[in-house]
């Protein structure tokens, strides 16, 4: 049904962002991207090659939904189609958000596991 284009995000809580940052940026080598609010909640981006590690504010407590990865994928249609054509799979959508940055979307599922995952559409 879908076409993983690559692992676009790696989602984690940092209960200390600043300490998160410097791990990931100083340690690993990573570039410090944009900061954003997602839901209420300070995020942190530091891109590793391809990879973007968003670093979520945890000092009140994990942040619902997170841990979880970012597939970017080439999508079939807009986003109501795709929902229907996922819940006619018997997955079950836990939730749609528009991108702020461009006409995409992102769709989050759970794995078989209880995984969540994020499946973010580029405009083609």
């Amino acid at each position: 049904m879908f076409n993983v284009k690559r692992i676009r995000s790696w989602n984690v809580n940092g209960t200390d962002l600043d300490a998160m940052v410097k791990f990931y940026r100083d340690f690993l080598g990573g570039d410090q991207g944009r900061d954003a609010t997602i839901g209420g909640v300070s995020v942190a981006h530091v891109t590793l090659g391809d990879l973007t590690v968003g670093i979520f504010d945890a000092s009140e407590g994990p942040r619902p939904g997170v841990p979880h990865h970012t597939f970017e994928i080439v999508w079939p249609g807009d986003a109501d189609s795709v929902v229907k054509k996922l819940e006619a799979q018997g997955i079950k959508v836990e939730g749609v958000r528009p991108h702020r940055e461009d006409a995409g979307y992102s769709v989050y599922v759970n794995d078989p596991s209880g995984n969540r995952i994020e499946l973010a559409a580029a405009p083609a």
